[in-house]
C-alpha cells in the first residue's frame, strides 16, 4: 500500500514539474508564435504544441544545443549548421539555428513552402484539430498518435485561444491564462516605461527620470497605476500611458466586438466608456442585473449567435455554461438546447459540449 501512495505522489510531482516546464515555455515563446501566424498564416496554438511535444518543454538536446524546437532534419537544401541525434534512426542530421526565433521562422517556411502541407493553408484559421491531423495525415510525424497528441497540448493549455488575437494581445492573454508573468519573459525587447517626476511648488523645475516602474501585475497593465517608490510628500509621479479604451476591444471568432472585463469593473462604469446603454449591454451579454457582471469574463457589444465557430468546446476546471457561452459567444439558451440539459446545469471539466448541430441522445 506505501508503495502505491509513494508511486502516486511521484507521478503527481511529476505531472506537476511538467505542466510547469510547459507554461513556462508558452509564456516565453507565445509571442514568437503569434508572430509568426501574422506572417504565415499558421495557427499559433499549432506552433506552439508542436514546438512543446518536440522539446519537453524546451529541455530537448536539440532545442538547447541547436536551438531545433519543431525536430526539422537536414533535407538536401539545408546549408547551415548541423547537429546529429538519434530519432527515427542512429545519428541523424538535423538543422542548428543561431535563434529560437530562426527556428520557429524555419518551422513557418517548412510548412508553407512545401507542396504536401498545401492544403493545411486551406483550412480555418482556427481549426487546429483540421491543422493537427492534416499534419499527421502529410508525414510531419511518425507517431500514429501525434495529431491527439497535439490537440490534447492544445486544449489542455487553451492555446486555441492565441488563434484569435494578435501580437499587441499576448501578454494580457498570457496573464490572463496563466497569472502574472515578467514583460522581459514574453518579449526580451520590451523597454519598461520611465516614470517622469516633479518637485512639487517649483513649476520652474524640470521633470527628470526617476525609476523604472514594472507593469508586470494584471492591476498595472490595465489600469496604468503604478505604485509610488518613494513617500516624499513634495514628489509627484505622473502616470504611465494607460490602455486605451479602443485598444481594449477585440474580435471574436464568431464576428462580434468584446472586451475582457478587469477585475472591479462594473457595466455602468463600461457603458459609460463605450457609450452604450446597460440595458444593451445586459441584453447582448444575457444578464439578469447590472451586479452580475464577472471579472475576466467576456463582455460582447452585440449580440451573441446561435451557434459557435467551433463545433465543440472542452470544459476546463470551475467554468459554468454561462461562462462558456461568453467564451465562444453563443447565446446561453443555445448553449443548453444544443447539449440536450436543463438550465442550470453545472458542466464537468473535460466535458464536451457542442456548439454546433446538437448532442446525439443517449
Amino acid at each position: 500500500m506505501k508503495r502505491i501512495i509513494w508511486l502516486i505522489l511521484l507521478i503527481s510531482v511529476f505531472t506537476s514539474a511538467q505542466a510547469n516546464r510547459e507554461v513556462a515555455y508558452i509564456q516565453k515563446y507565445a509571442l514568437l508564435a503569434v508572430q509568426e501566424m501574422e506572417k504565415y498564416k499558421i495557427p499559433a496554438s499549432i506552433t506552439l504544441a508542436q514546438g512543446i511535444l518536440e522539446t519537453g518543454g524546451g529541455q530537448s538536446r536539440l532545442a538547447e544545443q541547436a536551438n531545433n524546437h519543431f525536430g526539422i532534419k537536414c533535407k538536401k537544401e539545408w546549408r547551415g549548421a548541423t547537429i546529429y541525434h538519434d530519432d527515427d534512426a542512429i545519428g541523424e542530421c538535423f538543422r542548428k539555428y543561431n535563434s529560437v526565433a530562426e527556428s520557429f521562422r524555419d518551422h513557418s517556411k517548412f510548412l508553407a513552402e512545401r507542396p504536401y502541407y498545401k492544403r493545411l493553408f486551406q483550412l480555418d484559421m482556427m481549426d487546429y484539430k483540421g491543422w493537427a491531423h492534416g499534419l499527421k495525415k502529410a508525414g510531419y510525424a511518425t507517431n500514429p498518435r501525434y495529431a491527439y497528441i497535439l490537440i490534447n497540448k492544445i486544449e489542455n493549455y487553451n492555446l486555441q485561444e492565441f488563434d484569435a488575437i494578435n501580437r499587441d494581445q499576448v501578454y494580457d492573454k498570457l496573464v490572463v491564462l496563466y497569472g502574472p508573468v515578467d514583460r522581459k519573459i514574453v518579449d526580451p525587447n520590451y523597454k519598461e516605461p520611465e516614470t517622469m517626476v516633479a518637485v512639487a511648488g517649483n513649476p520652474k523645475t524640470k521633470p527628470t527620470k526617476e525609476t523604472k516602474v514594472s507593469l508586470e501585475t494584471p492591476v498595472a497593465s490595465h489600469t496604468g497605476i503604478v505604485p509610488k517608490e518613494e513617500s516624499d510628500p513634495k514628489k509627484m509621479e505622473v502616470p504611465v500611458r494607460r490602455i486605451s479604451k479602443e485598444e481594449r476591444v477585440k474580435r471574436h471568432p464568431i464576428g462580434r466586438e468584446y472586451i475582457e472585463v478587469y477585475p472591479g469593473e462594473t457595466l455602468n462604469k463600461i457603458a459609460a466608456m463605450y457609450d452604450v446603454s446597460v440595458k444593451k449591454l445586459m441584453r447582448y451579454n444575457e444578464l439578469d442585473r447590472p451586479e452580475d457582471l464577472k471579472a475576466n469574463q467576456y463582455l460582447f457589444f452585440a449580440k451573441k449567435k446561435n451557434r459557435g465557430a467551433k463545433k465543440y468546446y472542452t470544459v476546463q476546471k470551475g467554468e459554468s455554461m454561462y461562462m462558456i457561452a461568453q467564451k465562444t459567444g453563443i447565446k446561453l439558451r443555445q448553449l443548453y438546447r444544443r447539449n440536450r440539459v436543463k438550465e442550470g446545469y453545472v458542466p464537468n471539466a473535460g466535458e464536451t459540449l457542442y456548439l454546433r448541430g446538437r448532442k446525439p441522445r443517449s
